[in-house]
């Protein structure tokens, strides 16, 4: 989306950076497909059957996902042409994720009223992370002339709404719920957490400072998830958000 590269400041050139990010956006994948791919039978087989806005928003994600993997790919194979070209189909389909993700949260949580799950609060971690989705991608439209700072913008803003998979991970391989604030951050954000700091490093490593990008959008990320964990811990914010799941009726 980017076109042809053009950088103001040499010391940041993208050929350092060159296969880094293509690296970085396997590893999503891979949490995202070891979190969800073993709870597909269960998924499946669920009664009665999970909405169709369920199967909308998965789609939606895994198709945004692809087209953010092959932007970066037509980058490193030097295809700007059509890296350019098929930003704005990237940008297109993002705009169909903040209110997929939104309706498939109510969706869902109207759907376990009166169950044991039924968690209203945890709609503090879906508003937060589509405001933070909507934020780093504006910013990295914005920022498409600045390849430096448009690829991490745009790495950022998959990993703002990435958690849930390695939030899977983590309770598939230690499934037990750790109390209190801290331990709701860290089983809910650790994968979050790894990655950003694997960025952080690699600017360290190559050029010794962080790219502002880097700076301000982790900061955004870890702000927002701080936020949602302490709102998931609030009475007041429980009985808000079970009041508009009661008011958004629609179970799907």
């Amino acid at each position: 989306m980017s076109g042809r590269p053009q950088i103001a400041d040499s010391s940041w050139s993208t050929v350092t950076d060159q296969r880094i990010y293509a690296v970085w956006m396997g590893v999503i994948w891979a949490a995202v497909l070891l979190g969800f791919v073993p709870d597909l039978p269960r998924y499946f087989h669920e009664s009665p059957p999970p909405p169709s806005i369920l199967h909308f928003h998965a789609a939606v994600f895994f198709l945004w996902l692809i087209l953010v993997t092959l932007q970066i790919l037509w980058i490193e194979t030097r295809k700007f042409r059509l890296h350019r070209q098929m930003g704005w189909l990237t940008v297109g389909v993002s705009a169909l994720m903040v209110p997929s993700v939104l309706i498939a949260a109510l969706v869902d949580q109207a759907r376990q009223v009166g169950h044991p799950d039924y968690a209203p609060q945890f709609l503090a971690t879906e508003f937060a992370e589509a405001a933070s989705f909507c934020i780093l991608m504006t910013a990295g439209v914005i920022f498409r002339r600045n390849p430096p700072a448009h690829k991490r913008l745009m790495l950022l803003s998959v990993i703002s709404i990435s958690d849930a998979g390695s939030a899977r991970i983590f309770l598939y391989t230690f499934p037990i719920h750790f109390p209190g604030v801290a331990g709701f951050f860290v089983q809910a954000f650790w994968g979050n957490a790894l990655i950003l700091i694997a960025i952080a490093a690699w600017d360290f490593y190559r050029r010794g400072r962080l790219h502002p990008a880097v700076l301000y959008g982790a900061a955004l990320i870890w702000t927002v998830e701080i936020t949602a964990t302490i709102l998931n811990f609030s009475p007041t914010w429980h009985r808000a958000m079970a009041r508009l799941v009661s008011a958004w009726g629609h179970a799907g």
